[in-house]
Parts: structure tokens; C-alpha cells; sequence
């Protein structure tokens, strides 16, 4: 039982180590940015994010609920 709870944090540690090296290596030490609206790749694909996509569905159906409302008012 201690020979797997050593080795379980020995691989932790390992992966935490290597997580990091990147951190350390890199000149402002962070991690860029990992939210689908500021990737440029998805961008350029016209990918958005969850939040995005529901605001440009929302207001596209209040456009619509809009117009609906008009033609039975005009028509």
C-alpha cells in the first residue's frame, strides 16, 4: 500500500514538473489564453464561443419576435 501511494506521488510530481517547464522556460511565464474567442485559428473558422454564439441566437430571436409583431400589426 505505501510502494503505490510513493509511486502515485512520484508520477504527480513528475507531471507537475513538466506541466511547469514551459512556465519557467517562457519569458513571461504564463500560459496564453485558452478560451475559444481569443483562439485566432477558431476565428478565422467563424468558431465562437458558448457565451458568443447564445448573445448572437438571443438577439437574433428578438429580431425576429420583432418583425413577427410588426407584420401582424402592419398587415
Amino acid at each position: 500500500m505505501e510502494k503505490l501511494f510513493i509511486l502515485t506521488l512520484a508520477i504527480v510530481g513528475i507531471a507537475l514538473i513538466l506541466l511547469s517547464i514551459r512556465m519557467l522556460l517562457k519569458r513571461n511565464g504564463e500560459f496564453g489564453s485558452q478560451h475559444i474567442g481569443q483562439s485566432r485559428a477558431m476565428r478565422q473558422r467563424g468558431i465562437h464561443c458558448a457565451q458568443s454564439t447564445d448573445r448572437i441566437e438571443y438577439s437574433s430571436k428578438i429580431n425576429v419576435e420583432d418583425m413577427e409583431r410588426e407584420g401582424a400589426v402592419n398587415g
